[in-house]
């Protein structure tokens, strides 16, 4: 019996040990640098010494991007596509955080709903900015930032006449 039981546990100890060190991998996100909003002060050095995948939204320090659900095209201020990452920030917070932070970013602010689940649209050089803010399980928030072009209204098209004649629907 002893042979068997001093055989036994050190494959139960490997075990054990791989699948905690295989649920430890998947839990972890890679950490995104952190973007303040852009100030005179900074030189086009201090820019281009540190790598910033997305800049024109705030990023808080110590955010963890979700690599699974997010689609980036592009980057910098021209990027398009959905951000998910995962702050150490309440719901709350993370929504006073955008609301406060995105305009110094040269948004402007169309609406927002604050609930379970709050929702802020902002728009920016004929972009819009989506997010959406989550409260996490164990603390902390999820934000989803959707990226996409402006859609043009009846009256800018109707203004963008190839042929150089300006005509507009009398609606």
């Amino acid at each position: 019996m002893e042979h068997r039981f001093g055989f036994v546990r050190p494959y139960k100890l490997i075990f054990i040990l791989a699948i905690t060190f295989f649920v430890a991998a998947c839990g972890t996100l890679p950490n995104l640098p952190a973007s303040d909003a852009p100030s005179n002060k900074d030189s086009e050095d201090s820019v281009l010494q540190t790598f910033q995948p997305i800049t024109d939204v705030p990023i808080p320090k110590g955010a963890r991007l979700d690599v699974d659900q997010s689609l980036v095209l592009g980057g910098g201020d021209y990027w398009t596509g959905r951000l998910v990452i995962s702050i150490s920030d309440s719901a709350s917070d993370a929504f006073a955080r955008y609301l406060q932070e995105m305009p110094r970013f040269g948004w402007k602010h169309i609406t927002s709903v604050q609930t379970d689940i709050s929702i802020l649209a902002f728009s920016r050089d004929r972009r819009v900015a989506n997010i959406q803010i989550e409260s996490r399980t164990l603390g902390g928030s999820i934000v989803i930032i959707v990226m996409s072009p402006q859609a043009e209204s009846s009256d800018q098209r109707s203004l963008n006449n190839d042929d150089g004649i300006i005509t507009q629907s009398i609606d």
